[in-house]
Protein backbone atom coordinates (compact mmCIF):
# COMPACT_ATOMS: atom_id res chain seq x y z
CA UNK A 1 0.00 0.00 0.00
CA UNK A 2 2.61 2.65 0.93
CA UNK A 3 5.05 1.95 -1.81
CA UNK A 4 3.68 4.02 -4.01
CA UNK A 5 3.43 7.20 -1.70
CA UNK A 6 5.77 9.96 -1.82
CA UNK A 7 7.50 8.90 1.75
CA UNK A 8 10.36 12.04 1.70
CA UNK A 9 9.10 14.74 4.03
CA UNK A 10 11.84 17.93 4.38
CA UNK A 11 13.66 17.91 7.44
CA UNK A 12 12.35 14.17 9.16
CA UNK A 13 14.16 12.97 11.61
CA UNK A 14 15.13 9.71 13.19
CA UNK A 15 14.56 9.38 16.77
CA UNK A 16 14.95 7.04 19.91
CA UNK A 17 13.04 6.64 23.32
CA UNK A 18 15.36 4.97 24.94
CA UNK A 19 13.35 4.87 28.43
CA UNK A 20 10.35 3.05 26.28
CA UNK A 21 13.23 1.21 24.31
CA UNK A 22 10.82 2.61 20.93
CA UNK A 23 12.41 4.49 17.71
CA UNK A 24 11.30 6.47 14.77
CA UNK A 25 10.25 9.33 13.26
CA UNK A 26 10.00 12.94 14.00
CA UNK A 27 8.09 15.18 11.37
CA UNK A 28 6.19 18.59 10.09
CA UNK A 29 4.63 19.04 7.05
CA UNK A 30 2.09 22.18 6.13
CA UNK A 31 -1.75 20.54 5.72
CA UNK A 32 -2.51 23.62 3.69
CA UNK A 33 -5.74 26.14 4.47
CA UNK A 34 -7.67 24.87 6.85
CA UNK A 35 -7.95 25.75 11.15
CA UNK A 36 -5.77 23.77 12.86
CA UNK A 37 -8.93 22.56 14.96
CA UNK A 38 -10.77 22.05 11.76
CA UNK A 39 -7.44 19.58 11.05
CA UNK A 40 -7.79 17.67 14.01
CA UNK A 41 -11.53 16.82 13.76
CA UNK A 42 -11.47 15.44 10.41
CA UNK A 43 -8.34 13.53 11.84
CA UNK A 44 -10.17 12.45 15.18
CA UNK A 45 -13.02 10.53 13.29
CA UNK A 46 -11.14 7.46 12.61
CA UNK A 47 -13.99 5.53 10.76
CA UNK A 48 -13.65 8.61 8.29
CA UNK A 49 -10.38 7.97 7.96
CA UNK A 50 -10.57 4.68 7.41
CA UNK A 51 -13.68 5.18 4.43
CA UNK A 52 -11.47 7.53 2.87
CA UNK A 53 -7.89 6.69 2.92
CA UNK A 54 -7.92 3.22 3.94
CA UNK A 55 -10.78 1.17 2.29
CA UNK A 56 -11.29 -2.14 3.62
CA UNK A 57 -10.25 -1.35 7.12
CA UNK A 58 -12.78 -2.75 9.26
CA UNK A 59 -13.28 -0.39 12.52
CA UNK A 60 -14.56 -1.01 15.67
CA UNK A 61 -14.78 1.44 19.27
CA UNK A 62 -14.00 -0.54 21.84
CA UNK A 63 -14.80 1.59 24.86
CA UNK A 64 -15.04 6.05 24.88
CA UNK A 65 -16.99 8.08 21.87
CA UNK A 66 -15.20 10.48 19.51
CA UNK A 67 -17.33 12.93 22.00
CA UNK A 68 -15.09 12.04 25.01
CA UNK A 69 -11.40 13.04 24.99
CA UNK A 70 -10.54 9.60 24.78
CA UNK A 71 -11.50 6.08 23.44
CA UNK A 72 -9.80 3.04 22.02
CA UNK A 73 -10.89 1.54 19.06
CA UNK A 74 -9.72 -1.74 17.33
CA UNK A 75 -8.81 -1.40 13.57
CA UNK A 76 -8.25 -4.47 11.41
CA UNK A 77 -7.23 -5.14 7.66
CA UNK A 78 -5.48 -7.62 5.60
CA UNK A 79 -2.37 -7.78 4.36
CA UNK A 80 -1.38 -9.31 1.27
CA UNK A 81 1.10 -12.45 2.21
CA UNK A 82 1.34 -11.24 6.00
CA UNK A 83 -2.33 -12.13 7.29
CA UNK A 84 -4.37 -9.68 9.33
CA UNK A 85 -2.97 -6.83 10.59
CA UNK A 86 -5.14 -5.76 13.61
CA UNK A 87 -4.09 -2.54 15.79
CA UNK A 88 -5.96 -1.55 18.97
CA UNK A 89 -4.96 1.95 20.26
CA UNK A 90 -6.36 4.36 23.00
CA UNK A 91 -6.55 7.74 21.48
CA UNK A 92 -6.40 11.07 23.40
CA UNK A 93 -7.20 14.50 22.46
CA UNK A 94 -5.93 17.62 24.13
CA UNK A 95 -6.66 21.66 23.77
CA UNK A 96 -3.52 22.72 24.56
CA UNK A 97 -4.00 26.54 23.99
CA UNK A 98 -6.84 28.15 21.86
CA UNK A 99 -5.61 27.08 18.89
CA UNK A 100 -3.30 24.18 19.56
CA UNK A 101 -4.40 20.50 19.68
CA UNK A 102 -2.32 16.96 20.45
CA UNK A 103 -3.53 14.04 19.95
CA UNK A 104 -2.20 10.69 21.15
CA UNK A 105 -2.43 7.47 19.96
CA UNK A 106 -0.93 4.57 22.12
CA UNK A 107 -1.09 1.18 20.29
CA UNK A 108 -0.85 -0.44 23.05
CA UNK A 109 -2.15 -4.22 21.18
CA UNK A 110 1.11 -6.25 20.05
CA UNK A 111 0.43 -6.81 16.83
CA UNK A 112 2.38 -8.28 13.57
CA UNK A 113 4.46 -5.34 12.65
CA UNK A 114 5.71 -3.81 16.75
CA UNK A 115 5.18 -4.97 20.16
CA UNK A 116 4.12 -1.23 20.90
CA UNK A 117 3.55 1.96 19.18
CA UNK A 118 2.96 5.55 19.88
CA UNK A 119 2.05 8.46 17.76
CA UNK A 120 1.50 12.29 18.75
CA UNK A 121 0.04 14.42 16.38
CA UNK A 122 -0.04 18.16 17.29
CA UNK A 123 -1.83 20.63 14.84
CA UNK A 124 -1.15 24.12 15.35
CA UNK A 125 -0.99 27.05 12.89
CA UNK A 126 1.07 27.80 10.05
CA UNK A 127 2.61 30.70 7.98
CA UNK A 128 -0.14 32.13 6.16
CA UNK A 129 -3.63 30.73 7.72
CA UNK A 130 -2.08 26.95 6.99
CA UNK A 131 -2.09 24.48 9.96
CA UNK A 132 1.01 22.97 10.85
CA UNK A 133 1.11 19.44 11.55
CA UNK A 134 3.91 18.23 13.63
CA UNK A 135 4.38 13.91 14.03
CA UNK A 136 6.41 12.01 16.16
CA UNK A 137 5.84 8.04 15.58
CA UNK A 138 7.59 5.58 17.83
CA UNK A 139 7.45 1.94 17.55
CA UNK A 140 9.35 -0.87 19.57
CA UNK A 141 9.06 -2.92 15.60
CA UNK A 142 9.23 -6.04 14.94
CA UNK A 143 10.03 -4.94 11.13
CA UNK A 144 12.68 -2.61 9.78
CA UNK A 145 12.07 0.87 11.52
CA UNK A 146 12.36 2.49 8.01
CA UNK A 147 9.05 0.36 6.86
CA UNK A 148 7.25 1.52 10.17
CA UNK A 149 8.52 5.47 9.10
CA UNK A 150 7.78 5.60 5.56
CA UNK A 151 4.28 4.12 6.72
CA UNK A 152 4.11 6.94 8.82
CA UNK A 153 5.26 9.51 6.15
CA UNK A 154 3.13 8.14 4.07
CA UNK A 155 -0.30 8.33 6.31
CA UNK A 156 0.83 12.32 6.74
CA UNK A 157 0.66 12.61 3.22
CA UNK A 158 -2.55 10.96 2.66
CA UNK A 159 -4.51 13.34 5.39
CA UNK A 160 -2.17 16.33 3.44
CA UNK A 161 -4.02 15.50 0.38
CA UNK A 162 -7.50 15.23 2.32
CA UNK A 163 -6.95 18.83 3.29
CA UNK A 164 -5.29 20.23 0.32
CA UNK A 165 -8.54 18.66 -1.88
CA UNK A 166 -10.28 20.88 0.30
CA UNK A 167 -12.04 18.18 2.95
CA UNK A 168 -13.32 20.01 5.93
CA UNK A 169 -15.31 18.50 9.10
CA UNK A 170 -19.14 18.11 8.69
CA UNK A 171 -20.84 19.15 11.17
CA UNK A 172 -21.16 16.16 13.40
CA UNK A 173 -17.31 15.64 13.20
CA UNK A 174 -16.59 19.20 14.56
CA UNK A 175 -19.55 18.75 17.17
CA UNK A 176 -17.33 15.56 18.23
CA UNK A 177 -14.43 17.15 18.14
CA UNK A 178 -14.66 20.09 20.31
CA UNK A 179 -17.32 18.09 23.00
CA UNK A 180 -14.04 15.87 23.43
CA UNK A 181 -11.89 18.70 24.53
CA UNK A 182 -14.12 20.28 25.99
CA UNK A 183 -14.35 23.33 23.74
CA UNK A 184 -18.65 23.27 23.58
CA UNK A 185 -20.26 23.63 20.09
CA UNK A 186 -19.75 27.39 20.15
CA UNK A 187 -16.00 27.29 20.01
CA UNK A 188 -14.30 29.60 17.74
CA UNK A 189 -12.84 27.76 14.73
Amino acid sequence: MWQHEDTEIAHAESVHDEARGMRGVRFAIDVGQIHPLDAAAVWWDQHGNARELFPGIECEMQSGSYREPSFVLRMSVPLPGKGRFTQTSRFSAERVSPEVVVIVVDAFEENLLWTRGLGTYRFSPGSGGTTLLEVTSLYAPKVPIAVLNQASLASARAHQRRYLSGRRPTDEEREQFLSAIGAGPQADV
